[in-house]
């Protein structure tokens, strides 16, 4: 995977300095564009209700999922469902990687991606003067 080739992907910053990016999530065939707050202390990638329902998966589809629990960086602990693999890409045809990803099991969240993508890489950095963009390393 240590190709010298990078992936970058435009960044938004909200008025409480929290960083978002786009991403296209692709379950199957299906895909969705996705809103992600970039939180590098989510150990997972976690898609929200409100993402999972453009998917067409409606709460009995959830109480169905496996249940797991992941730790956050802080050491807390969080009820997830497992939706099992995703595909992330930065456009329909330019494919960033596959990942695991959960729902939380008993909230709504924002989408979140976190260290389970960046960890996949060789290298990450944020820009985040003039046009902010993440770059995923190769």
């Amino acid at each position: 995977m240590m190709d010298g080739s990078t992936i970058q992907m435009g960044l938004t910053v909200d008025s409480r300095k929290q960083w978002f990016a786009r991403i296209w999530v692709f379950i199957g065939k299906e895909a969705v564009l996705v809103h992600f707050k970039i939180d590098t202390g989510c150990n997972s990638l976690v898609l929200s209700r409100k993402t999972l329902k453009k998917f067409g998966l409606t709460e009995n589809d959830l109480a169905k999922l496996p249940k797991t629990t992941g730790v956050q960086a802080s050491g807390e602990k969080h009820h997830y469902r497992k939706l099992g693999t995703v595909s992330l890409r930065q456009s329909k045809n330019i494919h960033i990687c596959n990942t695991e990803s959960v729902c939380h099991a008993t909230r709504e969240t924002h989408d979140l991606i976190g260290t389970e993508v960046f960890m996949k890489f060789g290298g990450l950095a944020f820009n985040l003067t003039g046009n902010k963009y993440m770059e995923l390393m190769k």
